[in-house]
């Protein structure tokens, strides 16, 4: 069997004038061939791997960064819903002692917690079988965000209820007897005593205020001039109605109304002037309040400054 030779011509130094030639089998030549194959792919894997290692370098430098991003803005959400339910807790406390000052029923704790609580959702279970802490963070932080938007929601409300039974009491407040008439010393009282015309032991229903001649006399609630007359016992009187007949005041003894019988009047409104109209021994006014049809102790009625509400 013919054997098959490869030739191969080494050349000498170029001082040198002589070339060898040597002689290898095929075979031999072959696997040199393999052989530097074989260190081609051995560089080659060399190379991918390092380059392969320097892209997940770069990608986990990537990841850290958008880490970081991600982790500024879940603290800058936490700050902020940390305020929110700062203001959510003032708005709480305000609106409790509002109720408790307008004798109103306060909103239950349970009631307060806006539906939180219960068996956790299959999406609730699945955050927390995770064991990143960012992601159980972000959690965490959405489910107060949450919990502070129902509370929101919640305290709208039951702020639209409160603020409806304030402005209701507001109105029935303003048409309640609750001031003053008029400056001045209290000469009489309201009670059993012997008139000063008379002599007779009567019933006085009112007070009386003495003051100088044309001291203004105003309107103790909001209500309706129900009648200006002239009577031989009150001389010059006002009569103002209020909330639809629930009281009426007297204004008697007048030297001049300064108000006609329909017109509507406010609380601290003019309506006349102190006199000494009709059965009088001085100049006074003669103030008296009825409810339901009777006459009480106008005393009842009036509050210190500081509790009127306008």
């Amino acid at each position: 069997m013919r054997k098959y030779t490869l030739d191969v011509l080494i050349a000498a130094p170029s001082d040198s004038k002589s070339v060898r030639s040597v002689r290898i089998s095929k075979s031999t030549a072959v696997l040199c061939v393999i052989i530097a194959l074989t260190g081609l792919a051995g560089f080659g894997r060399v190379v991918y791997m390092v380059s392969g290692y320097g892209l997940a370098a770069f990608s986990s430098a990537e990841e850290r960064r958008k880490n970081e991003n991600l982790k500024q803005r879940i603290g800058s959400l936490e700050k902020f819903v940390s305020s929110e339910k700062e203001i959510m807790s003032r708005l709480i406390r305000y609106e409790d002692n509002a109720r408790l000052k307008y004798g109103m029923t306060a909103v239950g704790g349970d009631v307060r917690q806006a539906g939180t609580g219960g068996f956790p959702s299959r999406e609730d279970m699945l955050y927390a079988s995770m064991p990143d802490p960012l992601i159980m963070r972000a959690e965490a932080l959405r489910r107060e965000a949450e919990h502070v938007l129902r509370q929101a929601q919640l305290q709208e409300s039951t702020f639209v209820q409160t603020s409806q039974k304030v402005k209701s009491l507001h109105d029935r407040w303003t048409k309640r007897p609750s001031v003053w008439p008029a400056n001045g010393r209290i000469t009489s009282g309201y009670g059993y005593r012997y008139h000063p015309v008379l002599g007779l032991r009567l019933m006085h229903a009112g007070i009386d205020i003495a003051n100088e001649a044309w001291t203004p006399i105003f309107a103790t609630a909001d209500g309706q001039v129900s009648g200006v007359h002239n009577w031989p016992n009150f001389g010059n009187l006002v009569k103002i109605n209020h909330l639809g007949g629930e009281y009426i005041t007297f204004y008697a003894h007048l030297h001049k109304a300064a108000v006609v019988s329909g017109q509507v009047v406010k609380r601290g409104e003019l309506l006349g002037y102190m006199g000494n109209s009709g059965r009088s021994t001085g100049t006074h006014l003669h103030y008296e309040v009825h409810k339901n049809g009777r006459p009480v102790n106008p005393m009842r009625f009036i509050l210190p400054t500081d509790q009127i509400v306008d």
